[in-house]
């Protein structure tokens, strides 16, 4: 089921021109997976097991932020 999602801003403060986009889904046994996309690819889906919700986000923003590279 899908939460969240998270876009890039258009400044492009990471020094490129990338546009990123993350989405958050919650899977049936509790877990949350995170899907990053970068210029309508998907870059990684990342699974994320003994986390809150808070945390998956946490980790969504950080790639639209540029700070997962």
């Amino acid at each position: 089921m899908l939460l969240h999602e998270f876009y890039s801003d258009d400044d492009c403060s990471r020094g490129d021109s990338s546009y990123r986009k993350a989405s958050v889904f919650k899977e049936p046994d509790g877990s949350y997976t995170i899907t990053m996309v970068q210029d309508a690819a998907i870059i990684e889906e990342r699974n994320i097991k003994g986390h809150s919700e808070q945390y998956a986000e946490d980790c969504a923003e950080n790639w639209v932020l540029g700070v997962i590279k």
